[in-house]
């Protein structure tokens, strides 16, 4: 018992130092909390730390930081379940979270940077202002886009192959006979998700020589009421169509309500094709056939990625998706 007095009143932050193969420096930036110290070595110093029986009067709790969600909106329902699926598994991490509004015309987002313990940034918006993504990186934290293609070769992305997964959705409407198909489409921004999807649509378009259709093609935010806005400004321009192809399950939904509100049937007059699968997107009447995106997945890997401590580079992770079919497509009956 005695012994083991004399070691604990002897333990300095030098020795468990020593004992975990660090420096002084990172044992009292562990303690302190002043920057991020990684898992492994917090794992080791925490390890060190018992064995000599030394306690620091500020001891560190063992979880493994702060994790911080960037987020412009909720506007897109994609985003909110992606929050929701981060909260559900964000306990098995022993991570905390913080979510951190921003603007890509303002700074805020700067003073939460600094004053936390930041361990890892999630973002979900392709369009966010480069200079946030250089601004973390020069703080030597790791980032990931989840749900998108990063236009940062320095950041980390999860996503699916946005070209496949439109051309199979095109190619799906296709062999259900549709040949007039509307493509609801956010705005298209350099190699983003939109660019690769609209990609998708003419490859499968050129391939069964139905080329030609960029008349079809309604760019807008991909919200439910620019969706509702852009179906009916076709139907009363009078555009021949027998499917829509929505790039967000919500501009979908919108569409369906557009084309009930002029007298039109989903699907036995117009199909409706989604793309993210979105919680929401069974429950609504009709329930809506979409292109699956897995979240589930998505966040899981976004926060596998910040336990690991080994360096390597940069990766772009590409997970699968898969057409749900429910209840707003048909075979086109008009050929």
């Amino acid at each position: 018992m005695a012994n083991n007095d004399r070691k604990e009143i002897s333990a300095t932050i030098r020795d468990v130092a020593k004992a975990a193969g660090v420096s002084p420096a990172t044992v009292s930036r562990y303690y302190s909390g002043s920057s991020v110290v990684g898992t492994e070595l917090s794992n080791q110093i925490e390890n060190a730390a018992e064995k000599l029986g030394y306690i620091h009067k500020y001891r560190k709790r063992k979880d493994r930081g702060v994790i911080a969600l960037l987020l412009s909106d909720l506007e897109l329902s994609f985003y909110g379940d992606v929050v929701k699926e981060i909260l559900e598994q964000l306990s098995r991490y022993r991570f905390r979270l913080i979510i951190i509004p921003y603007s890509n015309e303002e700074s805020d987002y700067k003073h939460f940077i600094t004053e936390m313990n930041i361990e890892g940034v999630i973002y979900l918006d392709e369009n966010i202002n480069p200079d946030i993504l250089k601004y973390i990186h020069s703080k030597n934290i790791k980032t990931i886009m989840c749900g998108g293609v990063s236009q940062n070769d320095k950041v980390e992305s999860v996503h699916v192959n946005d070209l496949l997964a439109a051309y199979e959705g095109m190619k799906y409407l296709i062999q259900l006979k549709h040949e007039k198909i509307l493509v609801l489409s956010d705005f298209e921004n350099k190699m983003d998700s939109t660019f690769q999807r609209l990609m998708g649509c003419r490859k499968a378009l050129e391939e069964y020589s139905l080329q030609g259709q960029e008349e079809l093609i309604a760019y807008g935010k991909m919200t439910y009421e620019m969706g509702y806005r852009l179906t009916e400004k076709m139907l009363k321009a009078k555009k021949d169509f027998t499917a829509v192809f929505a790039f967000s399950d919500e501009m979908a939904m919108g569409a369906i309500k557009a084309l009930f509100a002029n007298g039109l049937e989903v699907p036995r007059d117009i199909s409706v094709l989604g793309f993210d699968d979105i919680a929401f997107a069974e429950k609504y009447n009709p329930p809506l056939t979409t292109i699956h995106q897995p979240i589930k997945a998505f966040v899981t890997q976004c926060l596998d990625f910040f336990m690991n401590e080994t360096e390597h580079k940069t990766l772009d992770i590409m997970f699968p998706f898969r057409i749900i079919e429910r209840s707003t497509c048909a075979e086109n009956k008009r050929v």
